[in-house]
């Protein structure tokens, strides 16, 4: 590659709709504002090639004398190159050359060989994944090495979007996204204005005193953890770390996604502390609840710091959940079912959904988009819920969250009255999503929720159950119970109904797919994979990626139908 030439662009191209939300969000980057910001390794974004490049000066960008033959390769290319090689090879490729030194210093693929081969078994060193890994690997290293060579060995006029993306996704924090809070905030509800306004609707909203009397409130801080529990093992991602561990890497990361700790066996393995929270009025009738100590996984203790969060997903199992801050602040946005997100994809069933790998990735790319959708109605709602608040997630809801700062919080899901048909239909009929179970209950969950709701809902003529009980019931009890088998039973008419249709449907389909060609099935959509698989088709596959470039030159929409004429 000649010296002044500029590096290789993404080799992937921009579909029209994708261009459109880009370049849509890239106006809001300012020169000024990317140019501020420093890679830890010296690498800048593409656009700052061509700034650079008109200065009189300018000694070419490096990329191109520093990887030699190399220089031929897209930056995704070798980036993917590099995630192949064990740690001893790129260590030993990265003193081969400047760039390759920067390269192999990402620290991305570190945090992967540090998990992959230390599980949570490691001690957090400063500020890189690097460092832990061979702190990890050997005792005896010196990691201030790392910290005294870094500004001298910073590579010089190397530009890539794909290599600062995840650096700007981290930096940039969520101050232009917070100016947003539409979603109700209320103090004093009562049960029934909480069941009338909010929960039957299916209507998000933070309750403003729902938590503040909580002895966490006063107790829970990263302090009084490590003081606590500083042994106490949690699950963090994919990951078991201790409480300590945990804290001192939250405290250090630079990550574009930190580490979430999220673990469901808190209360187990951190004695007492479910004695300084409970279970809010406005939730207590939760039917799993019934089942003991085998409902679904429903509780859980959410740490983290700014950034971490969850990309956009719909609570387990069709249930409805609350999310009560005890320390920090969580920035909340939200769709409602009917309305899937910009940059998410799912299948019909939401069986499978694909987001951007981060949350500042998706607020960078597609926030900006939803400020002003075609129809106002599709505007999510958004909110931020602060220390001693609680969020009401409705059943169904699209959602994502991200940490404004350290965090520390509790959540739980569960299944009332007003949701109880949605969590009846989704175990029915959607029995390989169940989730929250070992994998051979997931079949059978129905079966045995239904079992334990009729067992808790006995009534005196139910001759089996009440001889297993000796207690009084009330009139009015013994009516409540029965209504509850009634909408029970009501459902499951409903619901299997359904099923039947979907049944009679299916065979109507497979019937008219034996009279079609392949191709007219793709068309159609029906067709079979197993035709792909054995041979007896020859099917090509071909999908538009949204790129993410940092330059400032954007298309305009002539440009943008010229090309699509082009294309057709």
């Amino acid at each position: 590659m000649p010296t002044h030439a500029p590096p290789a662009p993404s080799s992937q191209r921009l579909t029209k709709k994708q261009r459109i939300i880009v370049r849509h969000e890239k106006s809001k980057m300012t020169t000024k504002h990317v140019m501020g910001l420093q890679h830890p390794l010296g690498i800048n974004p593409l656009g700052n090639y061509y700034m650079d490049a008109s200065r009189p000066d300018f000694p070419g960008a490096c990329r191109g004398p520093s990887l030699g033959q190399l220089s031929r390769l897209t930056d995704e290319l070798i980036m993917d190159i590099l995630h192949l090689l064990s740690p001893c090879e790129l260590l030993t490729l990265g003193a081969t050359s400047r760039v390759l030194y920067g390269l192999t210093h990402l620290d991305d693929m570190w945090k992967t060989l540090t998990i992959e081969r230390f599980k949570g078994d490691w001690t957090w060193q400063g500020d890189t994944w690097r460092a832990t890994f061979l702190k990890r690997s050997d005792p005896q290293y010196n990691t201030d090495i790392i910290l005294e060579n870094r500004e001298a060995l910073k590579l010089k006029y190397f530009y890539s979007d794909v290599l600062f993306q995840s650096f700007y996704c981290a930096a940039i924090g969520m101050d232009p996204y917070v100016s947003v809070e539409n979603i109700d905030k209320r103090s004093g509800l009562t049960l029934d204005e909480f069941v009338q306004e909010y929960e039957k609707p299916g209507k998000p909203v933070i309750i403003t005193d729902g938590a503040k009397h909580w002895p966490a409130i006063q107790k829970w801080s990263t302090e009084y953890f490590l003081k606590t529990w500083p042994e106490a093992v949690l699950r963090a991602e994919s990951v078991d770390v201790t409480i300590t561990n945990y804290f001192k890497y939250a405290e250090g990361t630079k990550d574009e996604s930190p580490l979430y700790l999220f673990d469901k066996n808190f209360g187990e393995r951190c004695e007492g502390i479910l004695e300084d929270m409970e279970v809010p009025v406005y939730f207590r009738e939760d039917f799993f609840g019934m089942m003991g100590s085998q409902r679904p996984d429903y509780r859980w203790l959410i740490v983290g710091p700014a950034r971490s969060g969850s990309t956009f997903h719909k609570d387990p199992n069709a249930t409805s959940a609350w999310n009560a801050v005890i320390t920090g602040s969580k920035k909340w946005i939200m769709f409602p079912p009917h309305i899937l997100p910009p940059g998410v994809f799912t299948n019909d069933d939401e069986s499978e959904v694909t987001s951007p790998v981060s949350l500042m990735e998706w607020f960078s790319n597609f926030y900006a988009s939803t400020q002003f959708p075609d129809d106002p109605a599709e505007r999510p709602l958004e909110g931020i819920c602060r220390e001693g608040e609680i969020m009401f997630v409705p059943r169904g809801w699209w959602h994502a969250v991200v940490n404004l700062d350290d965090c520390i919080a509790v959540t739980q899901n569960y299944v009332g009255s007003q949701n109880l048909r949605e969590t009846m239909e989704f175990l029915y009929l959607k029995r390989d999503q169940v989730s929250g179970v070992v994998d051979e209950r997931r079949e059978g969950l129905y079966e045995e929720f239904k079992d334990a709701f009729f067992k808790s809902n006995w009534t005196p003529e139910d001759e089996s159950e009440s001889s297993k009980d000796e207690a009084v019931l009330t009139e009015a009890e013994i009516l409540k119970r029965k209504q509850l088998k009634a909408t029970w039973v009501e459902n499951e008419r409903i619901i299997e109904q359904i099923a039947k249709k979907r049944t009679e449907q299916g065979s109507c389909c497979e019937a008219v797919s034996e009279k079609l060609s392949f191709w007219e099935q793709a068309k159609l959509g029906t067709s079979d994979k197993k035709d792909a698989e054995n041979g007896t088709a020859d099917v090509v596959e071909s999908s538009g990626s949204g790129g993410f470039s940092f330059s400032f030159g954007f298309a305009s929409d002539d440009e943008v139908e010229a090309e699509n004429e082009e294309e057709q």
